[in-house]
Order: structure tokens, then sequence, then C-alpha cells
């Protein structure tokens, strides 16, 4: 025990003397970091204990000298820094950064473009990718620069509809590459919609290209930006910002299009509202909102310009900020309150030139029997069957094979879902009524030839024992072939919206009555003169029957009555032209106009008072 506190007090004092010599920095280091109270008892190492405990100390703030780290930190991002990426973003725009479908087609082609796909890859194996496009998830963008082309290399981003794509086209020019787009045109699904190629299965790993070299403290800001995008991507649709205006007096609304477009189109109308234009977004910053909590909306002209003000304002450690979905011109499509908003202008569209070409070319009136139609289906004719009846029907009746449900008063917001003008249309309903009013309205439309189910329309149809699908009703698909006059379609849509409960149907039995009741009645008679001469026509005051065939009913707008709200009722031998009648005379903005069910033949049926026609 001795000895070993002898050579124990040896090795101390051989130590001291050492570092008395001035030993190398490594020692000196050493002693800095020994604490003052070993040091004192390195001085009296007459216990075994005491001497021990100084040693391990010393051993252990060396260890922890050597583990400091030695590599620099990443500096802190500066504002200015931020400041002027975003500034050479914003200044160097051009169509503010966004490419069509076919120049993106066209671009690859060529090969010289970057695609780079930011949906998650769950919606790449569900509905496929654009060939050759690299996927990296929008949140993880700003943490996969190894697998991003070198800076000036074009980058065309993707999402599913265009919103997504566009946060990364934000983050990506504020990191510093010189030219990325986002894909407009409805993104990925109008891709696909436009029929170009795409790819299958399942999504190839990106692979490492370790070209780009980004400024860190840029990366590190987008990151931390892109890490905190909300689930919903900070949309905001018209209906909840009108909601949300009322509720919330302190929400701040920021639109962000040029002064002009301002001046021309007028703006939302609410308490808290900035302008400052997208191209001058970060010089501007002045005009931010101070509180960083602060409850923001951004709107542009559509959505876009307003998403990367969003993204923007998300860097600089906003927390509520959202992005109005549609922009400006859905607010104002919506109805919503807007202040300098200019009158509209009155369409410049003669619906009655549209539904005289209709007539013009008819042949049948248009109609089409069960066997036809059933024949037509058999042989593989090109042929678009419109069912007009509510879902309630067809969920209980069943439907034809292969038929499209839009119910008659929806047809005019539906126009995505039709096939395009030339295509023939078999428009069907329950007996055979709504569907020539549809089968009216679709060629006023422009569509060239569009026939109606008769011999008792979808009831008959049963009745003959031809097959039918039941179940559950399938969903609409988009075709997008169709174009016609948005003011045609503006007219005879609202006229669809409106028609009245009872699709105009009146009986012979109701309008015997009428005549009786309503000295103002007005008859329209749409028949053939020939047909007058031989069957004679209801009796009627003779000031208030007129004869229309309906071959010259719209060119004959002149002989029409002149109060839009004068009772009307139109007949003809069947029920069918009277009802073609009447629609279109509601698409000329009369109010009460019905059809004889059943026309002249039901009339003389229930032995109702005729006379001989007398021109």
């Amino acid at each position: 025990m001795k000895l070993r506190t002898l050579l124990i007090t040896l090795l101390v004092v051989f130590g001291l003397a050492l570092a008395a010599c001035g030993g190398s920095e490594d020692t000196a280091v050493q002693e800095e970091a020994a604490p003052p109270a070993a040091q004192e008892q390195e001085a009296e190492p007459v216990v075994e204990e005491a001497v021990e405990e100084p040693v391990v100390e010393e051993e252990t703030a060396v260890e922890e000298v050597a583990e400091e780290p030695t590599a620099e930190p990443v500096e802190e991002m500066a504002e200015a820094d931020l400041d002027t990426a975003f500034q050479v973003f914003l200044d160097d725009m051009e169509a503010y950064n966004t490419i069509g479908l076919d120049a993106l087609n066209e671009m690859m082609v060529d090969g010289t473009v970057f695609i780079l796909d930011v949906r998650q890859p769950g919606e790449l194996e569900e509905k496929g990718w654009i060939e050759g496009a690299v996927n990296i998830p929008l949140s993880e963008v700003a943490d996969s620069i190894e697998y991003l082309p070198d800076e000036d290399t074009t980058i065309v981003s993707y999402c599913g509809s265009g919103w997504r794509c566009t946060i990364a086209l934000a983050a990506l020019e504020g990191m510093g590459w010189e030219d990325v787009l986002g894909l407009k045109g409805g993104s990925y699904g109008g891709w696909v919609e436009a029929g170009y190629p795409i790819e299958e299965g399942t999504p190839p790993e990106p692979e490492a290209l370790n070209e780009a070299e980004p400024d860190p403290a840029l990366v590190a800001e987008m990151q931390e930006m892109l890490h905190n995008v909300p689930e919903d991507f900070g949309i905001i649709t018209a209906d909840a910002l009108a909601t949300e205006l009322v509720e919330n007096p302190d929400l701040i609304l920021i639109d962000v299009r040029r002064p002009d477009e301002v001046e021309g189109k007028g703006y939302i109308d609410a308490e808290n509202l900035l302008f400052i234009p997208l191209e001058e977004f970060v010089a501007m910053q002045d005009e931010w909102p101070a509180d960083l909590d602060a409850p923001i909306v951004i709107y542009c002209g559509s959505g876009h310009r307003s998403t990367i003000a969003m993204s923007i304002l998300w860097t600089y450690g906003y927390t509520d900020v959202r992005s109005l979905k549609g922009g400006y011109g859905g607010w104002a499509e919506g109805g919503y309150p807007t202040v300098g908003a200019p009158e509209p202008e009155a369409a410049e569209v003669d619906v009655n030139e549209a539904f005289q070409v209709f007539l013009d070319d008819m042949e049948a009136y248009n109609t089409i029997g069960i066997d036809a139609l059933n024949t037509m289906l058999v042989e593989g004719d090109e042929v678009f069957i419109l069912d007009v009846r509510q879902p309630g029907e067809l969920e209980e009746k069943g439907w034809i094979e292969g038929a499209v449900n839009i119910p008659l008063r929806e047809i005019g917001d539906s126009i995505e879902y039709l096939p395009d003008e030339e295509t023939t249309i078999v428009s069907y309903c329950g007996s055979g009524w709504r569907c020539t009013i549809a089968l009216a309205a679709l060629e006023g439309m422009g569509w060239e030839d569009v026939l109606s189910l008769k011999d008792g329309s979808y009831g008959g149809w049963v009745e003959a024992g031809y097959p039918i699908a039941e179940g559950e009703i399938p969903e609409l698909v988009a075709l997008n072939e169709a174009e016609p006059d948005p003011a045609l379609v503006a007219v005879i849509g609202d006229m669809l919206a409106n028609v009245p409960d009872g699709y105009g149907i009146i009986t012979a039995d109701d309008l015997f009555l009428e005549q009786g009741e309503n000295e103002d009645l007005i008859l329209i008679d749409v028949r053939r003169t020939d047909e007058l001469e031989e069957k004679g026509i209801i009796d009627h005051d003779p000031e208030r029957w007129i004869h229309i065939p309906l071959e010259e009913f719209a060119a004959s707008a002149d002989m029409w009555p002149e109060d839009l709200d004068a009772p009307i009722v139109v007949y003809c031998g069947s029920g069918h032209r009277s009802t073609i009648g009447m629609t279109i005379l509601w698409a000329n903005g009369y109010t009460d106009v019905q059809s004889l069910k059943g026309g002249f033949g039901a009339w003389t049926e229930a032995g109702y008072p005729v006379v001989e026609y007398a021109p």
C-alpha cells in the first residue's frame, strides 16, 4: 500500500514538472479546462482517493475539449439576402413563370427540360405521371437538392391541378434556380385529359445528380417554409372567404394584381384591403401586416400569382396566409360583392338565329324510335345517350345501358361532360317531354344532331324489353370536347335552370277550363297549314289565336306576343313540336308559356270544340 502511494506521488510530481517546463498547447488547454479545485488537490496528494479524483476530472476535461465541433456553422440568413433572392425572381418573371401543356410537350420532344412532379408517391401509383418526370413531394423539395439539376436548367413543376407546383416554383426560384415554370392548363389533370403520354406502375427512385449548389442559408429558409405548408396547401374558396369576411373583422386581404387590372375590373369589397402588385411584392414589404400571425387572404386574377405571394409570406414567417382559389375572376362570377366592377355587357347573341338553323335542318322533327336507337347501339354507331331525368329516377327504375345522366336543369352547367357538337346525341326521359326540351336547348346552343327518343322514351324502352342497367349510377366523366358559344350557353343555360315545376305541361281539360277563366289567354298553333286545313283548329278567340308553323317559328318572332308575361299555350298535333316552340319562347324571356299535352289530337279525343281553319 505504501509502495503504491509512493509511485502515484512520483507520477504526479513528474507531471507537474513537465507542466512547469512549458508543455505543449494541448497541455495548456488541459490546464485551463481543469477546475481550480482539482489543481489545489494535486498539490497535496496525501490520501489515495484524493490523488485519483483530480486525475479522472483532468481526463474528462480533455475529452470535452476534444469533442467540440470544428466545422463552421451555417450563417443565419440575412433578411436582405432573402429579399434579393425573391426580387430577382419577380423581376425576371415572364407570363408569371407558367407554361402550357402544348409548350411542355414540345420541350419534351427537344429534351431540354427537367420535369418535377411534386405530388405524393401514392398519387403517381394511382394516376400515373408524365413520362420522364422526377417525383419529389412538395414538402421534400428543399431536402432533395442532390436530385435537382443545376440552377441554369429549365425546370417545369407540376402537381394534380396546379396549386402545389406553384408553391414549389416560388421555393425553387427563391433558392436560386433561374428558370422554373409551373404547368398550367390543369397541370397533370389537364395533361391526361389532353391525351398526352403518361407512365404507370411503380414510380422510379430519383437519381442523384449533385449538380446544384444553392446558398445553404436560402435552402434552410425554404426547408422551414415547405415543411410547414398546411394540409390544405393554403386554399380558400370564394364561399369560405365570403363567410369569413363577415365573421372575422380582423381578416386582411391583399390584392396582388396590377393597378390596371384593379382599375378595369374592380376589387373585392372588404374593409381591410391592401394593394401590392406581385411584381413589387418584396420591394413593398413595408406595406405587409406587422403581425406575423395576422389572418391574411391574398388574391389575384385566377389564383396563380396569389399563391406565389402566399409562399413568399410563409417564408418570412407569416403563419396564417391563404390564397383565393379562382381568384377575383371566380369571386366576381360567383356574384360576391365587388367595388368598381364594370356593368356586364349584354351578350350580343341572337338565340333565334341559332334556333332557326336547328329548325331549318330538322328531319322528322328530330325524333328517333326505340327500335332505331337499339339498332344503332347493336351496330356500334357513334351515339351519345343522354338521360335527363333526376338521379332518383335512375336509382328506382334503371337506365339505358351506356347513358350519361345530366338532369334537365343542369345541362347548361355541364358542357364539359357532353361530346363535340358533331356527335349524335339521343336524349331521353321518362315519357318524352323533358328530353324534347333538352333537344331544343342543345340544338340552340350549337349541337348539330340531337334527337329525342319517342315511342314513350324510357318507359317505352322498358316495355319493349330492351336491356337496361341498374345499381349505382356511374360518375360523370369530363370530355372537354364541346366548344359552344358561351353567350348562347349563358342564355339557354339560364332558361334550363329555370324550367318550371311541371315542365310547362297543360292537359286538354285544364286548357278548356283556362279558356273560360282567362280572357287574355293566347294560343299559338305550330302545325303546318295543310294540317290545319285538314283537321281544323281549337275553337278560340281569333284575336288571341296565332298560327306560326314550327319550321318558321324563330324566324317569325315578330308574330309573337309583345308582352313577355302574356299567358300562352302552344299546341301542335301530339305535343312534340309545341314543346320545342315553348322552349324557344322560354329562351327569349317569356315567363308564362305551356305546351298542350297530347296536342290537337288529345283535344279532339276529349270532345272539346274545334272549328274549321279560315286563313
